[in-house]
């Protein structure tokens, strides 16, 4: 369990990268690592357009959603505690980028969606957010491998209540590598001719990070040069899911429903999916979205569902959530959560396990 431990970072002094947008309502921005120069996001809690923190523990949900989702074996982004005393939110999670330099690249599922349809506005067409829309342009993109990672998204966000798995909250990480080789035929290759391959070496990894469609290709065949570039897929971890566990009520509703086993019952019940299903235009339940995978994708779903049978502990469960502000230093003892919104994430998540489970 040790491994599964929030650790706390001081980044007040780190850099900060000031050249990139984060996008997303949540406040965050991207900081360097001093010692490696490796980039960070550091992400508070969603803001209103006024510039309020509406959800003052989101960024906790965040943190504890990834070490859950660790614990029983989904592939997560891992999310710690981060502190910055220059920032207007002081505190949040942190995260190591996902994309490193020029060796890879994240797309986040927007991009396949409005390439595949051209008239479709992610912000207008909600209802057309749909389980098979997401499918039908995976496979127009030939990477329907990854349907059974989205089926995997969608049990991992039954057991956290996620409620905002939009398009821009998964995504497909692409690697590339360009092979080059230099064929030496009768004349030999003059100085002129080489830098001129390499710049267009070049000119190609730029291009990799521009154009969706690139494929593994054959870009420069000459009589003296051949380049090969090579493009490799997989989904990304999953990330953004602090919208969950409760994390939009105030303490006095905690306390509440931590009284009242029938509101805790609700709750969970009404939680919906961002994830529309075809043919309706409201969004579905969490675990009616189950039911729907569980017809048509049966073997999938029952795999990842019977993956966090077996690895669920309640009581390991209980610890990851009881520690996860263990290592908050003693001056900054008013972040740490209170008791009884713990106790109210370890409800909320032990209650949506056991009713998963149920399913096998």
């Amino acid at each position: 369990m040790a491994n599964l431990g929030a650790t706390f970072t001081d980044i007040s002094g780190w850099h900060k990268n000031v050249h990139y947008s984060t996008g997303g309502t949540r406040s965050k921005y991207i900081a360097l690592h001093p010692d490696t120069n490796e980039e960070y996001f550091f992400k508070g809690s969603k803001e209103t357009p006024q510039g309020e923190i509406r959800y003052p523990t989101e960024f906790w949900s965040e943190i504890i959603s990834s070490k859950i989702g660790q614990f029983l074996g989904f592939p997560m982004l891992d999310y710690n505690i981060a502190y910055d005393s220059k920032h207007k939110q002081k505190i949040g999670c942190l995260s190591k980028s996902m994309v490193f330099g020029a060796k890879n690249k994240l797309t986040e599922g927007k991009t396949y969606l409005t390439g595949f349809n051209a008239q479709y506005n992610p912000d207008i067409d909600k209802k057309d957010y749909t389980f098979q829309f997401i499918c039908n342009a995976l496979k127009s993109f030939s990477l329907d491998e990854y349907i059974k990672n989205i089926v995997e998204i969608i049990v991992f966000d039954s057991i956290i209540g996620n409620s905002d798995r939009h398009q821009e909250n998964w995504g497909i990480i692409t690697r590339h590598k360009i092979i080059h080789e230099k064929k030496l035929e009768k004349e030999i290759i003059s100085k002129v001719e080489e830098r001129s391959f390499y710049r267009k070496i070049r000119r190609l990894t730029r291009k990799f990070f521009t154009d969706e469609n690139i494929k593994s290709e054959s870009v420069i065949n000459n009589p003296n040069f051949i380049v090969k570039f090579e493009v490799k897929h997989q989904l990304a971890p999953i990330y953004d899911s602090g919208c969950c566990l409760g994390r939009e009520h105030l303490d006095d509703r905690v306390i509440k429903m931590l009284d009242d086993s029938q509101m805790i019952e609700a709750y969970v019940r009404k939680g919906e999916s961002e994830i529309h299903w075809e043919g309706n235009a409201k969004k579905r339940k969490h675990f009616e979205l189950i039911e729907l995978l569980l017809e048509h994708y049966p073997t999938e779903t029952k795999r990842f569902i019977g993956r966090v049978n077996e690895k669920y502990n309640s009581d390991a469960i209980k610890e990851i959530i009881e520690n996860i502000d263990i290592n908050i230093p003693t001056y900054l003892i008013n972040f740490k959560l209170s008791e009884t919104r713990k106790q109210l994430m370890f409800k909320l998540v032990t209650l949506r396990i056991e009713k998963l489970i149920q399913y096998l």
